[in-house]
């Protein structure tokens, strides 16, 4: 079983998503800003779907040695949950793809909090895991996902459905990502 036990970025230490993230995961998903583009009806999560979204993750883990982390800030001696993200298998048009995923806290948005996120994601995907391309999708109004997006370096596809809803989905190659970094 491969797989890292942390993922630090400059501002970040990230874990693997377990059970024990309960707490800090539902405050983001009992966020109706997050939710609005997170989930299928934009509606936000009940506890019993945030249980479920963890024992998913961590089953992700177990199967595959990649998956989501939680990741938190050092303020002082503390560690400040700010969102997820990472990478995991998801099917897109009845294909199996690896799908760049990420959320913050809303009260941490725009502060490159999900770039940095998805920068280290990528960087262990290609350069460890050795993955040749990966996904990312969201709904087409969600501007500050798109530019996460192509911050870094994914190119739009073309626009599909997704759980029922349209979707823009964007690819990024491996060398497309090893070129720029």
């Amino acid at each position: 079983e491969s797989g890292v036990n942390e993922l630090n970025t400059r501002r970040l230490i990230g874990t693997p998503a377990v059970a024990g993230d309960f707490a800090d995961i539902r405050r983001l998903h009992g966020d109706s800003r997050v939710m609005a583009t997170l989930s299928a009806d934009g509606n936000t999560f009940s506890e019993v779907q945030t249980r479920a979204f963890l024992k998913h993750a961590a089953e992700h883990w177990k199967l595959h040695g990649f998956g989501l982390w939680v990741f938190r800030e050092r303020v002082g001696g503390e560690f400040v949950f700010v969102g997820y993200g990472g990478i995991k298998h998801a099917v897109v048009e009845g294909r199996d793809e690896i799908e760049l995923a990420y959320a913050v806290r809303s009260d941490y948005w725009g502060k490159g909090i999900a770039t940095e996120i998805s920068i280290a994601a990528l960087k262990l995907a290609f350069n460890v895991t050795r993955l040749d391309r990966i996904v990312a999708f969201t709904l087409p109004h969600n501007r500050a996902s798109r530019a996460v997006m192509e911050h870094c370096g994914f190119t739009y596809q073309r626009d599909i459905v997704h759980a029922g809803l349209p979707h823009v989905l964007y690819i990024l190659e491996a060398r497309a990502f090893t070129a720029r970094s």
